[in-house]
């Protein structure tokens, strides 16, 4: 159990006889800029943390008290135990005697900060930091004095192979992030970034130590956000959107801001034509009437653009080519640069809308206020038959309400006024993007879908590498809030074949962005079904454990991802440095996996192998080459793969029944049916009909792609034939 103790006045974090953090002190920054020194007083039990909400059930609290000189400034860290994690909240208060005079608050950056002298043992870590506004990225230095500004989460490895994870939270009000210091350690620094508070009262951080990593950041997003008193649940506990469940195509890398009604036509009508099931659209931006500097104008689209509105080319989509939905794309000010208060919609929505200290006028930083705009709008889109959105540049409340409201409260006002309306008008659907800041994270109240990354950049050489990295290293502590957008890609491009399988195992949407005249349908089919389902795993592809802590660019191993569907295993690999990858792969690089013994299938070589729990086979990946393994625990007599000519396999296996000498197995759809045998196939039905059943080294396949709709496959082997 983790706990504070005083061993000579220095105060530490530990669990049992292992110290997690050594050296814990607390600082302060004022209004003036003054930093009164703030000392270790005492640390005492208590009967509970101050500033937890009650559905926050403590088994044990512990108070440590630091001060100044002078009594001016105070502050009390609550660490409140939950099992095997724990809470750290911190109360910081500025005394202020007369109140009428000039008062003593905190500094709206920074205002306190938490310090830690280091981490016993530390051997590598992985950290993620907003890096620009919008996104954040993986960093691997060590070296705790090097971590950047901004860090979001920060999990890390001893020497002896365990784990301890630290999340920074958001609240109500306040804001932490983590970074190093030139002295050595690092703190955490909270801020409400705005200024006048003479009381500090949050949770700072959720921390947890452990033999596996995957379980501790699940445990501390879920403690986290009780801490926060948040209303947002963990994404295990959210209903992912039915739209995103199917494969889309977005406008945005086709034609820029150059879409138009026509383009829109001539690409949906395309893909149609080519037997790509897309199901759903998003009309990126470009669309919207604006302002020369880049403020909405009018809920209309551009009548230069859709003469006759988006109603009629939105009706084509849906009646002509099987789109079922359409969804359009909007900032969360309306657009870039707010509300041109010359245009139409500003004085329909006067009351609804904000004017920052820049001059931008923006939905009002108040959940009812603000809910009044986006009502109107989403209900005129409703109209129109649009069906979802996406909202963009969500990160940017901090820049608009800086210094005018709390970062906590401005963006909960921000995301319950707009995710109250989608819930109203669009089922809930909304792709959230450019909002990866701390803000964002913690205070969606009810939204599953979030972008997980930068934008996917399809003319860049070594794009793929830092999108892949983003991508896999984000999900680690992302994903345990949302499913990852892990963003559109090109299915003709110099890194298609990586892009495909990235989508695969990343356990979110899947959509293209191809331009007019250009598509490969060879790099969309093994990601859908007939019906235009995305063959979509079980959760958000993570980093295997043996790259989670360090850069497999530098390192020149693979990056490996792993995910599950059911009960098999999906591993990911790609190469990413100059020169050749070199590691391993096996079925231990899925947590989980039940049995001894698994048939491994690689999509890209069809080779198949057995292998046993805790056995590695050598991988060895040139720049820009993928693989794709599955992992199947083996049955007695047949080991169905599914169907090989999807990257995923496994999820087409609907149901298994041994019923004496046969075995039948139900796919989802027809297909190149694959399976592994512990003996020869005598004969072989699919649909009672009799099939070749073609044998390859290790595995066999039966092709049933000519079936309609759900397939029976009937499979007797040889010894049991004859039995």
């Amino acid at each position: 159990m983790l706990q504070l103790s005083v061993n000579g006045g220095i105060v530490s974090l530990v669990d049992g006889s292992r110290t997690i953090l050594e050296n814990i002190g607390v600082s302060a920054r004022l209004y003036d800029g003054a930093e009164p020194s703030l000392a270790f007083a005492s640390l005492e039990e208590a009967p509970e943390a101050s500033a937890a909400p009650p559905r926050l059930r403590a088994e044990r609290v512990q108070r440590a008290v630091f001060a100044d000189a002078d009594g001016r400034v105070e502050a009390r860290l609550e660490l409140a135990v939950c099992g095997e994690a724990a809470a750290l909240y911190v109360v910081a208060t500025a005394a202020n005697r007369e109140l009428f005079r000039d008062r003593v608050t905190f500094a709206a950056s920074g205002g306190v900060s938490i310090r830690f002298g280091s981490a016993p043992g530390l051997a590598s870590l992985l950290a993620n930091y907003q890096h620009k506004d919008w996104w954040t990225r993986p960093h691997v230095d060590p070296n705790l004095s090097a971590l950047p500004p901004r860090t979001l989460s920060l999990l890390w490895r001893t020497s002896d192979g365990a784990y301890a994870h630290l999340l920074p939270t958001t609240g109500d009000a306040f804001r932490t992030d983590l970074q190093g210091l030139a002295a050595g350690g690092f703190e955490a620094r909270v801020s409400a970034f705005q200024g006048g508070f003479a009381t500090v009262s949050t949770a700072a951080f959720v921390v947890s130590c452990g033999a596996d990593p995957y379980a501790l950041v699940e445990g501390n997003v879920a403690l986290g956000l009780a801490a926060v008193d948040a209303l947002q649940k963990p994404r295990a506990e959210k209903t992912y959107p039915e739209p995103l469940d199917y494969l889309g195509w977005c406008s945005w890398d086709a034609f820029y801001q150059k879409v138009d009604a026509e383009g829109l036509l001539a690409k949906t009508g395309e893909l149609a034509e080519a037997g790509l099931p897309v199901r759903w659209v998003m009309i990126d931006d470009g669309w919207s009437e604006i302002s020369p500097d880049k403020r909405l104008r009018s809920y209309d689209a551009v009548r230069e653009k859709f003469p006759n509105g988006l109603a009629p080319v939105v009706r084509e989509m849906k009646e002509r080519f099987g789109v079922r939905w359409v969804g359009v794309w909007h900032t969360i000010a309306g657009y870039w640069g707010g509300i041109d208060p010359e245009g139409e919609l500003f004085e329909r929505n006067r009351a609804h809308l904000f004017e920052t200290n820049g001059g931008v006028w923006v939905p009002a930083p108040d959940a009812a206020a603000a809910f009044g705009f986006w009502n109107d709008w989403h209900g005129y889109l409703k109209k129109q038959g649009i069906d979802f959105v996406k909202v963009d540049s969500q990160s940017a409340v901090l820049n608009f309400f800086r210094d005018l409201k709390p970062i906590g409260a401005a963006a909960k006002a921000a995301h319950t006024a707009l995710e109250a309306s989608v819930g109203l008008h669009f089922g809930g659907t909304i792709i959230n993007c450019m909002g990866m800041a701390s803000e964002n994270v913690w205070q969606r109240p009810m939204s599953a879908v979030s972008r997980n990354s930068d934008d996917f950049v399809p003319e860049e050489a070594t794009g793929f590498r830092e999108h892949a990295l983003q991508n896999a290293y984000n999900s680690y502590f992302h994903g345990p809030f949302y499913w990852g957008d892990w963003d559109m890609f090109w299915s003709s491009n110099h890194d298609d074949v990586q892009n495909m399988a990235l989508r695969a195992v990343s356990g979110g949407p899947v959509y293209v962005s191809d331009k007019l005249g250009i598509t490969n349908p060879d790099h969309i089919l093994p990601l859908v079904y007939n019906d235009g389902r995305i063959i979509r795993c079980d959760r958000p592809g993570v980093p295997t454990e043996d790259c989670l802590t360090l850069d497999p660019v530098s390192a020149a191993v693979p990056l490996k991802l792993w995910n599950r569907v059911g009960d098999s295993g999906v591993v990911a690999a790609f190469g990413l440095s100059e020169s050749a990858a070199e590691g391993d792969v096996g079925p231990s690089d899925v947590p989980g996996l039940p049995g001894d013994s698994f048939v491994l299938y690689e999509y890209f070589s069809r080779e198949a192998v057995r292998v046993g729990s805790a056995e590695r086979l050598p991988l060895r990946l040139e720049n820009a080459a993928t693989a794709m393994y599955t992992f199947v625990p083996e049955r007695a007599g047949v080991t169905p793969i599914g169907l090989v000519n999807k990257l995923v396999p496994t999820a087409a296996v609907e149901r298994i029944v041994d019923a004496g000498a046969k075995t039948s197995v139900t796919l989802r759809e027809g297909g190149r049916f694959g399976f592994a045998a512990s003996q020869g196939v005598a004969r072989a039905t699919a649909n009672g009909r009799g099939v070749e059943v073609l044998s390859h080294d290790g595995w066999y396949e039966i092709d049933c792609a000519g079936e309609a709709g759900a397939v029976v496959i009937d499979i007797e082997l040889e010894g049991a034939a004859n039995a």
